[in-house]
């Protein structure tokens, strides 16, 4: 006999308690066969700790972070219709943070204070930071929680076809769509015809 003449007949209703909990968990078990499971990824590559220099390799991080988006940018804007060859220069406001992880703890303190005027409670409030560090064989880092990357500051991009208003305006689009830049901080400009 088929469920739907089962439904039908309404020999559901004579099920008893213990019938349904039965159903019920074999449910629960499809359900949990069912669930994708998580890869096993090893711990380690899960927190990967990044070494943290106090202000050593600052302006060459900056320089590298710099650099890539000039070539990326290039790339994409050198397969625009009418751009033709294109150099890019991008300045940055800063060198970007690590922010380190950090255990805080607060202890705080009450206690009864009388004097000529009365009673009264006087609490008092102690923080303490600990940074967090990882131990990656003999080496200790900080862990590094985020990265913020190098703020863009400016860009400049100077094109075949930066004197065509649409060309400007296309490459323009493009990296405010690529870069959260504002409009009065892109400029597009011209490639001279001979280079020198």
């Amino acid at each position: 006999m088929g469920i739907h003449k089962w439904l039908e007949k309404g020999r559901w209703r004579q099920l008893q308690k213990s019938d349904w909990m039965v159903i019920a968990l074999a449910g629960v078990l499809l359900l949990v066969i069912a669930m994708p499971s998580p890869k096993n990824v090893p711990e380690e590559e899960i927190q990967r700790p990044v070494p943290v220099s106090n202000q050593e390799g600052g302006e060459e991080r900056e320089g590298d972070y710099s650099a890539s988006l000039e070539k990326k940018l290039k790339e994409v804007l050198s397969r625009m219709e009418g751009v033709g060859r294109v150099e890019v220069m991008i300045t940055v406001s800063d060198k970007g943070e690590h922010v380190v992880e950090k255990d805080r703890e607060e202890i705080s303190t009450r206690r009864g204070e009388t004097d000529s005027g009365g009673g009264r409670t006087v609490e008092e409030r102690e923080k303490s930071e600990t940074t967090v560090y990882v131990d990656r064989g003999s080496e200790t880092y900080p862990y590094v929680q985020k990265e913020k990357l190098p703020q863009i500051e400016g860009v400049v991009v100077v094109a075949e076809g930066g004197g065509n208003s649409r060309v400007i305006s296309n490459i323009s689009e493009a990296v405010k769509a690529l870069f959260p830049v504002e409009a009065h901080r892109i400029k597009v400009v011209k490639m001279c015809s001979k280079e020198e």
